[in-house]
């Protein structure tokens, strides 16, 4: 049982978006599909581990994105989630391919873009790392981003996409 199973949708949401990934260092940023550029709003939420991520991404993200009465192939979708997103605790798989994987079954109802650690962020160590740092350093008129506060990151973070 997570901080977060008992509570509505919308305050589960606020309160794993809210945490400190200092404090919480695994992270899930998806946003809403949009046509290209896929700019659509997002949201960093911020996990204890793995586990807690993945219970997140089964057990409310459908029913954030999604309204169940709605949708005929819901406890589909839920099921194919959960087998998905189960892959990275229970049996080491890869997040971003976890991610990439659960675009078939979601299709144009959801953009899942990161499922990785803090630090990638902090030290933009890769890809997703150096865009987002690339992005708070463009926000702060900063010439160098690795000087970063990490206060104002972690404020950044939960202003993202700005």
């Amino acid at each position: 049982m997570h901080e977060w199973s008992d509570l509505s949708r919308g305050r589960a949401l606020a309160l794993v978006s809210a945490r400190d990934p200092r404090e919480f260092p695994v992270g899930v940023f998806q946003r809403d599909p949009v046509p290209p550029p896929h700019t659509g709003p997002g949201t960093f939420t911020w996990f204890a581990d793995d586990a807690e991520a993945a219970d997140f991404l089964a057990q409310m993200v459908p029913v954030l994105l999604l309204d169940p009465e709605s949708w005929p192939d819901f406890d589909a979708l839920v099921t194919e989630t959960t087998r998905i997103v189960r892959t990275v605790p229970d049996d080491g798989g890869s997040r971003m391919a976890a991610m990439q994987a659960l675009g078939e079954p979601w299709g144009p109802r959801a953009d899942f873009v990161w499922w990785g650690d803090f630090a990638e962020i902090d030290t933009a160590s890769t890809d997703f790392g150096r865009y987002v740092r690339m992005q708070y350093a463009d926000h702060n008129g900063a010439e160098d981003d690795a000087s970063a506060d990490g206060d104002a990151l972690v404020a950044f973070l939960r202003a993202y996409p700005y």
